[in-house]
């Protein structure tokens, strides 16, 4: 059986073949960024969840500078973990949401989080979601949810390329493993099977 470690490999290598990855390259042990990365973003506005939310969770890597500085954009409340999860905080107004700018601009988090974005190397229309293979994606989660800070049945996004997409990653998924509800592409706003099932185009 394939190894979460080959398909990650294989998703990398063809984003870096097909002139799909964008900066910072190499991709390759990394949520990666891509060309389209903005279009997809702005999907971010066709979301109910996103309209309604306050405060939104997004992971710190550059594939997601977009979606922190539309959060910000939209007047809403930033959270963000930095790097290895060192501190979890909240910004708010127009500041640089590069990891420099998180440290220095962050204040400790205490707004609920309404919505979490993660980035991804691979996702199945399920919601079964891959990764760089750190988990420090699904650990953000449970460190959100553990502390009040999040609703046990909080939605969770991510902002991908459709090459990205990938078929059941069910066999490989552990419990630990934090599954998506809405996948967000260049081309496409989908609902995952975790949600209601409804692609939406």
């Amino acid at each position: 059986m394939i190894t979460k470690a080959q398909i990650r490999r294989m998703i990398w290598d063809k984003l870096e073949r097909e002139g799909i990855a964008a900066f910072p390259r190499p991709c390759h042990g990394r949520i990666p960024n891509f060309v389209g990365n903005r279009e997809a973003t702005m999907r971010l506005l066709e979301l109910e969840e996103f309209q309604r939310a306050r405060c939104i969770f997004c992971a710190p890597d550059h594939a997601l500078r977009a979606a922190r500085d539309l959060v910000l954009a939209q007047g809403k409340v930033l959270a963000a973990a930095t790097p290895h999860m060192k501190s979890f905080v909240e910004l708010r107004g127009r500041v640089n949401t590069s990891i420099r700018g998180l440290i220095k601009h962050g204040r400790p988090l205490r707004t609920p989080v309404d919505l979490i974005v993660q980035g991804s190397v691979a996702v199945d229309l399920k919601g079964n979601r891959l990764g760089k293979g750190k988990g420090y994606g699904d650990r953000e989660i449970a460190y959100l949810k553990e502390r009040g800070l999040a609703r046990p049945d909080v939605k969770v996004v991510t902002i991908v390329h459709d090459a990205q997409i990938v078929d059941d990653l069910s066999a490989l998924v552990t419990e630990e493993d934090v599954p998506v509800d809405y996948i967000l592409t260049p081309t496409r706003c989908i609902s995952t099977s975790r949600s209601t099932g409804e692609k939406m185009d």
